[in-house]
């Protein structure tokens, strides 16, 4: 406790480079904890439970869903397939293909097979409205949040009007970022205008082992057929649909190591300048029965307060923005959302720690080495 009251009291010795060495770590650590949320979330968008008993089939040499047109016989015939428990015909519609931090995926289907198809449980409003309505629509939780949208409320996008007849929770993490609508009330709307027709269809089979045979089979189906498909897993088809964003996280990837490099240059910086203002001082520490060790444990307390103070506020900064702003980036109509695991606060916390440590050590050491009469005599 001693030691922590030095440490306190010399930080407080100059009040400005102390504020501006925190608040610089903890800009650093901000940025660096919403490239990890984004990583996490990707992830998490990309290992669903039904991922692995899910076929996507798309229109070949087709990558983005607004240029994607499948006929709706195609579900018929898929059906027939062994191997296959349900098909579900689904017209996408969305306001940008490439990556976006604001991307509004429209999700059109049959009302009446939704149910059989995806496993979502309805948190608020009523189901059996959206049956009914035409014009209904049922929103993902992390859309709802992103929009504030509430049971009850109209939303409007590209000229669709829909009412928010419920909103949903999914296993699914992509799901909870759409907009489920009847699938002719999507067809018709002057956006999109193609009744007959579909973006993908998902194709729920019995044995995930037989993906690879049942997918080839599908293609072989209507390989000769107009509208020619490409079908794969959705794991598959999801890490196709989000490469962009997977090249973006890589770049983001780079700028999180250089915010951990800025927060060690900071750190160590501040922690150089106090020791050798301070040469006299520890002189007198060890005069007075300091033993080496004492001075280092200060240097490096010094160290450890600055980081996990900024990498506290970094850390807290960083929740309120994912939390409030309720940040989504998608590409090819995939949502993703960023992620606040409590693992990613933990790593926060021992990357702080880490590099407080580091940072103190170099002149932690250097500190208690110093001959008591050298120090004495220092100016």
């Amino acid at each position: 406790m001693k030691l922590l009251r030095l440490v306190v009291k010399n930080l407080r010795r100059r009040p400005m480079r102390t504020l501006l060495t925190v608040g610089g770590v903890a800009c650093a650590m901000l940025m660096l904890v919403l490239v990890q949320s984004l990583g996490a979330g990707l992830d998490a968008a990309l290992s669903g439970s039904e991922a692995a008993r899910t076929l996507i089939v798309y229109r070949l040499n087709r990558y983005c869903p607004q240029t994607s047109f499948l006929p709706e016989w195609y579900g018929p015939r898929i059906e027939q397939l062994a191997g296959v428990t349900s098909v579900l015909p689904v017209k996408v519609y969305l306001n940008n293909c490439r990556a976006s931090l604001d991307i509004v995926p429209f999700n059109g289907v049959p009302a009446e097979r939704l149910a059989g198809s995806r496993k979502f449980d309805v948190l608020d409003g009523d189901y059996g409205r959206f049956l009914a309505e035409r014009d209904a629509a049922l929103v993902g939780r992390s859309f709802a949040e992103r929009k504030n949208l509430a049971v009850g409320d109209q939303f409007r996008f590209g000229g669709i009007n829909v009412k928010v007849a419920g909103i949903f929770g999914s296993s699914e993490p992509v799901e909870e970022g759409t907009v489920v609508t009847h699938l002719e009330y999507l067809q018709r709307a002057v956006a999109v205008n193609r009744l007959g027709t579909v973006t993908q269809f998902e194709v729920k089979i019995d044995d995930p082992a037989r993906a690879k045979e049942i997918s080839a089979q599908i293609d072989d189906l209507f390989r000769t057929a107009p509208e020619p498909t490409d079908t794969r897993p959705r794991i598959l088809f999801l890490e196709h649909a989000t490469r962009d964003l997977r090249e973006i996280l890589r770049f983001a990837e780079l700028l999180g190591l250089a915010c951990v490099a800025v927060v060690l240059a900071l750190v160590a910086n501040t922690v150089a300048m106090s020791v050798q203002e301070r040469v006299r001082e520890f002189g007198v520490f060890r005069t007075l029965g300091f033993h080496a060790r004492h001075v280092a444990a200060l240097v490096i307390g010094e160290a450890l307060v600055l980081a996990l103070s900024g990498g506290a506020l970094g850390l807290g900064a960083a929740l309120a923005v994912i939390r409030f702003s309720s940040l989504t980036i998608g590409a090819e109509g995939v949502p993703v959302s960023f992620s606040t695991q409590p693992e990613l606060i933990v790593r926060g916390f021992a990357i702080a720690l880490a590099t407080g440590l580091i940072a103190g050590l170099a002149p932690a050491i250097r500190s208690s080495r110093s001959e008591i009469v050298a120090s004495l005599r220092s100016a």
